[in-house]
């Protein structure tokens, strides 16, 4: 291992290494499970789903001061 990596793991513990292994089988589950047990429909509106949450919180407030100040959008 580099020194680098080594580093990170001295870092981290065996705590942080639990999270992040946890963390990293969580995300592999969650692929697993779209890709077996989902049409491509549903993956197709999950998507359109996550995009309109996305563009209503983050992009539709910097143009909708109403909305901006109902979310409580930082720095602008």
């Amino acid at each position: 291992e580099g020194e680098v990596g080594g580093r990170v793991l001295e870092v981290l513990g065996h705590g942080g290494r639990m999270a992040a292994v946890v963390v990293g089988l969580s995300a592999w589950m969650l692929l697993m499970t779209a890709i077996y047990f989902h049409t491509w429909f549903e993956k197709l509106t999950g998507l359109l789903f996550a995009l309109a949450g996305l563009y209503v919180t983050y992009i539709l407030p910097r143009w909708v001061p109403a909305l901006r100040g109902a979310i409580g959008l930082p720095g602008i």
